[in-house]
């Protein structure tokens, strides 16, 4: 069946209501035309009952909040016409909402279950949305949290890793074909070229990560980053990791070091194994995307881990994502 999304998709099978004769097939048919509606009819009056977004409406053109109102679109939501510059608009005129075909609770159940930890493709089922939409939703997730890791500062008492993700398969095998024989060139041992390294550190209040290079970690890029997540003088805990020296005498850090494989290496670096280890199920969740997009998938993922510990309930977070969604104002 094709996307929920095409409305042409369902003319026919909605059509068979009236010439079937069957009843079992025509109550089914009958839900099916129910849950489509109830999905893909825009309602922006529930976003302005979830968001409380009553007092802050501006015309997106010009600014100005003395505005008319012109009349109800064909879905019932209030339009308005700014009287300065003539342009029609609505509550959700700019942001990342307004194109959408899909109402509100299907947003909801969407980031919801992507948040929960479940897979796009998972979340695309449970919002009753294509795979097409699934994907251009999460690309605007992406625009919304491009920079949410910006102001992310830890302080005091911190713990420090890297970790490492695969390169896209495609970039790990060749294939030479020699006559009938097919030569394979296998991944490289260790640390290789193939893998990204990935910046990990956290207070257990708060964490970021973010991409250093490709194989072995390069100590500038790493004072780079910790240079501005890290307050100078914090003290940081991790293994004993070479390429973390030269931003430890820079910026005055105090540094505890542990054995990597040891017991009490195991037992100090708990937070940080643990931090990695919802990492690496995360990206393994979201497996297949191309790699230009994994600082993007570790925005999303330090935006659920941060959010979860700050307000402690998925229906906040999902709330909190959904009004930034809205909030984000598109270039015009």
């Amino acid at each position: 069946m094709n996307s929920q999304t095409k409305e042409s998709s369902y003319r026919k099978l909605f059509s068979k209501i009236e010439k079937e004769n069957d009843f079992f097939e025509l109550e089914i048919i009958k839900r099916i035309k129910d849950d489509y509606i109830s999905n893909h009819t825009n309602d922006f009056k529930k976003i302005e009952l979830l968001l409380n977004k009553n007092n802050d409406l501006a015309c997106p053109k010009c600014g100005r909040k003395d505005f008319l109102k012109n009349g109800l679109d064909k879905n019932g939501t209030q339009r308005y016409l700014c009287p300065r510059c003539h342009k029609s608009f609505n509550v959700a005129s700019s942001s990342l909402l307004f194109s959408s075909k899909v109402n509100i609770r299907s947003w909801f159940v969407f980031l919801e279950s992507l948040l929960s930890g479940s897979s796009m493709r998972n979340a695309c089922i449970m919002a009753k949305i294509s795979y097409v939409t699934g994907t251009q939703w999460l690309n605007k997730v992406f625009l919304v949290l491009k920079e949410y890791q910006n102001d992310i500062v830890l302080d005091r008492k911190l713990y420090i890793d890297e970790t490492y993700i695969h390169e896209d398969q495609s970039k790990i095998f060749l294939f030479d074909e020699i006559g009938k024989i097919k030569k394979v060139k296998k991944e490289p041992r260790g640390i290789s070229r193939n893998k990204i390294c990935i910046l990990v550190a956290t207070d257990c209040k708060k964490s970021f990560a973010e991409i250093v290079c490709h194989g072995r970690p390069q100590r500038l890029k790493n004072y780079e980053i910790c240079k501005k997540h890290i307050v100078e003088g914090a003290t940081i805990i991790g293994d004993e990791d070479t390429s973390l020296t030269f931003t430890v005498n820079k910026m005055n850090l105090t540094r505890r070091m542990y054995k990597a494989y040891t017991y009490d290496a195991f037992e100090a670096l708990e937070p940080i194994d643990q931090l990695c280890s919802r990492l690496k199920f995360f990206i393994d969740k979201h497996r297949g995307f191309k790699k230009e997009k994994l600082a993007d998938y570790l925005n999303l993922f330090i935006f659920i881990d941060n959010e979860k510990y700050a307000l402690g309930d998925l229906y906040l977070v999902t709330k909190k994502l959904l009004k930034m969604i809205f909030e984000y104002k598109k270039d015009e």
